[in-house]
């Protein structure tokens, strides 16, 4: 295990027009940490991780497993990948067919020339950690997705590396596997403390592994805080909308009370959360998840709630769950709402009216006018 540090790293990709994948991005990981790079498709997680393996060359910056740097632009200095002490688990397996499940488990430590592993049974203990020591002498052809993604894990730990990098490992998994080696992964990194970057853009996953998640956008760090703190209280109105904040709202304060999209809510004020720095206190974007939205009858106000009137457009059943989507000010909203208390609704008729009602400390509220900030 390692610590690792990066400082003012930049990398880029030539094109018409050139990218910038990594803006200037500093982080400490600290020894033993699980830290989750979370953020959509394009934001620079992959490369972030990738400049880490030694698989991109950043054009600026430096990069210290411990004590050991790897990457130093100034001084010329860059480690290949067969020189760094890490493993790596990958999306799609990247098992050896030719290989049983020993020899692809055993391949690191030959390729590292770790010849107290071979001899001392790492393999064999490794394997035990995650499960597959039944599956030693099978080929990957005869292993399910899970065995396999299980043996990629033994693989990336066998060798005891400073460093773990996963680059979304579960997303070639069905649901229930996924979560099922989600889970034993979580337990493992618990036993073994091992320092691990996991790339992700699944909320979910980054919420269960992470001790923390860092939200990146545009090749830089938004916010970076423990799974509580950014699912709590994100920082921007990105951070919110990436951690299930997905219901978005204008506010307006005009003539002395708070108007969305020019109607006057029913019962309290929409907005009574904080205004997150720097956002205008007259307009301001109100997020909320939804699991903070109730629907209820067009006769009923709840004490302490704000309630819109809106328009049904449909009802997914989802077992004691239901996922109610409704028409607001030309805007659909989602409502995630317990089976029993939303029962009322699937006997409506799509276009049929029907009222939205929250809590408005269950809001967070951020600058309308910072169009960047929405996904």
């Amino acid at each position: 295990m390692s610590t690792v540090t990066v400082r003012g790293r930049i990398k880029h990709f030539d094109g018409k027009p050139p990218t910038t994948a990594v803006d200037d991005l500093s982080l400490d990981i600290a020894d033993g940490e699980f830290l989750v790079l979370l953020g959509p498709s394009g934001c620079g997680k992959t490369t972030t991780l990738r400049c880490l393996a030694g698989l991109e060359t950043p054009h600026a910056g430096t990069i210290s497993f411990g004590d050991e740097t790897v990457f130093d632009d100034s001084r010329g200095l860059n480690r290949s990948p067969d020189k760094r002490s890490i493993g790596m688990v990958f999306q799609s397996y990247s098992l050896w067919p030719h290989l049983t499940v020993r020899a692809n488990i055993a391949y690191p430590l030959k390729a590292r020339r770790v010849t107290v592993g071979l001899r001392g049974g790492w393999v064999e203990e490794t394997a035990a950690l995650v499960d597959c020591t039944a599956l030693l002498d099978r080929y990957p052809s005869q292993l399910s997705g899970g065995q396999q993604q299980r043996v990629a894990l033994a693989r990336g730990i066998v060798a005891r590396p400073d460093l773990v990098l996963f680059d979304e490992p579960l997303s070639n998994l069905d649901a229930r596997l996924r979560d099922q080696v989600r889970g034993e992964l979580h337990e493992l990194h618990q036993r073994l403390r091992f320092t691990s970057v996991f790339v992700t853009h699944d909320q979910s996953e980054a919420l269960a592994l992470g001790d923390r998640l860092a939200i990146m956008r545009s090749g830089h760090i938004d916010q970076l805080g423990t799974p509580d703190e950014v699912y709590e209280q994100p920082r921007t109105e990105y951070v919110a909308a990436f951690v299930g904040m997905r219901n978005r709202l204008v506010a307006e304060h005009q003539d002395g009370v708070w108007r969305v999209a020019r109607h006057v809510p029913r019962g309290a004020a929409p907005v009574s959360a904080p205004v997150s720095s720097g956002a205008n206190a007259q307009r301001v974007a109100v997020r909320l998840r939804p699991e903070d939205l109730r629907v209820i009858p067009t006769d009923v106000v709840p004490d302490g709630c704000s309630v819109l009137d809106a328009r049904l457009v449909g009802v997914e059943y989802g077992g004691h769950l239901l996922d109610v989507t409704v028409e607001f000010a030309g805007s659909r909203l989602l409502a995630r709402v317990p089976t029993g208390a939303g029962a009322f609704v699937r006997g409506l008729d799509p276009g049929a009216p029907i009222s939205l009602a929250f809590v408005p400390s269950d809001a967070r509220c951020f600058d309308a006018d910072d169009v960047a900030a929405v996904p």
